[in-house]
């Protein structure tokens, strides 16, 4: 039994125990083919995000095969790919540019530093069980931050397609920059770009399920290796070094340890939300459970293995999981072979890339930032004010100000509007239905009958610091409003009732009994029955006037109040 009880334990934690004895014949063509079509986006993407990332391109190779190797052995979804971002490489670029300066070695390796302690944050959260972390991201703010990226990495890239300089600063800047730079455009360079950049798009439309970013790539090598075009002034990407990356511990940044941990965070809070919505959407489509922590542990092990080859923070991708997905994925071998081909292009294929234009990488950064850029998202949030304004600030910090303050604007308004969504737990008042001798909120059932003398309220929500001065704000206005002798106060669905919740109970109680209004509680629960009797807010209430039921308060309160009984 124990033994058992262990192999259970271990398969919880390393999910390929479970799923891998259990492999069918029949599914390894389907996760080959799964493998191959994923390698054939990933290998240009991950090039091109390494430039991103602000690294040489051969650790965006890097981080991918630490990456599919890390997610396949702990991962819980079948079909989800993790690796290299577009999101998370500017993410990554914009935490490390406090430490180092740009193209210095020091960059380098403090863009590992900063991917394997992103990974040590994941494992620790997942080990604590802390995937319920996710549900208090606002969809709003996340949106918001990708469309401002979206159109930001495709003015971010608009120099390569121009062959001019890059201004620095945030994307406005660099906009800035591109206009002033148009008199000195390199018409073989923009001839290069347009051109791959209207094919990417043209096969995205009429050939979606073609790998159209390595197609593109390997004719822009062709025809740049066949034409010379480093002889007509076009920038090419040169020596992509091969050979086995190393597996080291990189060195960290000389800050505080709080200043890596909150760069983690940023990588985190982008990450997380896209990993587990793939995760998520694959799960519901085939049927099986998502552990939202094991994710977290899964992706851990993903960003610290991309980090100790050297790499970047990585994430799990809608779209490269979409193509897995309509490949026929059946399980994470298909990454371990994606992994397996990854490998064999760092050893032998990097060289190929030397002749490669970088106005097609930069076509095929632009693409990318195309996809991101969802005008039906935008037009989904104009329906509610409140979320659309949350969308608009973050994708203009984004844009005007810089990825990470875009981050840390989407953390602020997440929190924001979740403590404004749960400061404004309803306070309903209930009348009495006779036909069911029940009561039920005044406002739904027109029929039901306010009780003569009597305010009663239930409140659906917490009552806790946010919510504690409007809950007795409702209270006392429908008392002013109708005189009552008593107040009945339903506490059944407050799931949580903090020190400031239990204070506004007695000091409404105060109020109420220097009116001469008696105040009785209904449903109050034993742990917040227990906080109020340590707190001395039972003793002020007094424990005759809780009640298990609002008829039974209500009917004794019409008794000692010299009131009718209910019929």
């Amino acid at each position: 039994m124990e033994k058992k009880s262990r192999g259970q334990g271990l398969t919880k934690y390393l999910p390929i125990i479970d799923w891998l004895p259990h492999y069918k014949p029949e599914w390894l063509r389907f996760d080959i083919i799964a493998a191959l079509s994923v390698w054939a986006l990933l290998v240009p993407q991950s090039i091109a995000y390494g430039s991103i990332a602000g690294v040489p391109l051969q650790f965006g190779l890097y981080a991918a095969l630490g990456a599919l190797l890390g997610y396949a052995l702990f991962g819980t979804a079948g079909q989800v790919i993790t690796g290299p971002s577009a999101a998370i490489a500017a993410v990554s670029a914009s935490v490390v540019a406090l430490w180092a300066t740009s193209g210095s070695s020091e960059w380098v390796s403090y863009t590992a530093a900063l991917a394997l302690t992103a990974g040590l944050v994941y494992l620790l959260l997942g080990w604590l069980k802390m995937g319920w972390v996710s549900h208090f991201l606002s969809g709003a703010v996340l949106a918001g931050f990708v469309f401002g990226f979206g159109i930001g990495l495709i003015v971010d890239q608009t120099p390569k397609i121009l062959g001019v300089p890059k201004a620095e600063g945030s994307y406005f800047q660099v906009l800035i920059g591109v206009i002033k730079s148009l008199p000195e455009t390199s018409i073989p360079t923009l001839i290069v770009g347009v051109s791959s950049i209207i094919l990417l798009l043209l096969m995205r439309r009429f050939l979606p399920k073609w790998p159209r970013t390595l197609m593109v790539v390997i004719l822009g090598i062709i025809v740049s290796s066949l034409l010379g075009l480093a002889d007509y002034g076009i920038s090419i990407v040169g020596t992509i070094p091969s050979g086995l990356p190393t597996l080291a511990w990189p060195s960290f940044p000389p800050v505080g340890l709080t200043s890596i941990i909150l760069g983690s965070l940023a990588v985190l809070f982008i990450g997380y939300s896209e990993s587990l919505a793939a995760a998520k959407e694959e799960g519901s489509k085939y049927g099986y459970e998502i552990d939202a922590s094991q994710e977290m542990v899964a992706q851990g092990m993903a960003n610290a293995a991309s980090g100790l080859l050297g790499g970047f923070a990585v994430e799990g991708s809608l779209s490269k999981t979409a193509v897995a997905d309509m490949a026929g994925q059946k399980t994470q071998l298909a990454s371990l072979f994606t992994a397996g081909l990854m490998l064999v292009t760092i050893l032998f294929l990097a060289g190929l890339f030397t002749t490669l234009p970088n106005a097609v990488l930069g076509a095929v950064v632009i693409d990318a930032g195309i996809s991101l850029v969802k005008i039906k998202e935008f037009q989904h949030y104009r329906l509610n004010r409140v979320d659309f304004l949350a969308f608009l600030a973050t994708a203009i910090v984004v844009f005007f100000v810089g990825v990470l303050a875009g981050v840390i604007m989407g953390v602020l308004l997440a929190l924001l509007l979740l403590i404004a969504s749960a400061s404004r737990s309803p306070v309903r008042q209930m009348a009495y239905d006779k036909s069911n001798n029940v009561y039920v909120e005044a406002d739904r059932y027109p029929e039901a009958e306010i009780t003569p003398g009597f305010v009663v309220v239930a409140i659906h929500g917490p009552l806790f610091f946010a919510d504690a001065d409007n809950f007795r704000a409702s209270v006392m206005s429908l008392v002013n409003s109708n005189q009552p002798y008593a107040v009945v106060i339903d506490l059944g669905t407050v799931m949580m009732l903090d020190m400031d919740g239990d204070k506004i109970l007695a000091k409404l109680s105060k109020e109420l009994h220097q009116k001469n209004i008696r105040l009785l509680l209904v449903r109050v629960g034993r742990d917040k029955l227990e906080l109020m009797r340590k707190t001395g807010t039972l003793e002020a209430i007094g424990s005759e006037n809780i009640y298990e039921t609002t008829r039974a308060a209500v009917a004794d309160a019409q008794k000692t109040g010299g009131k009718p009984e209910l019929e």
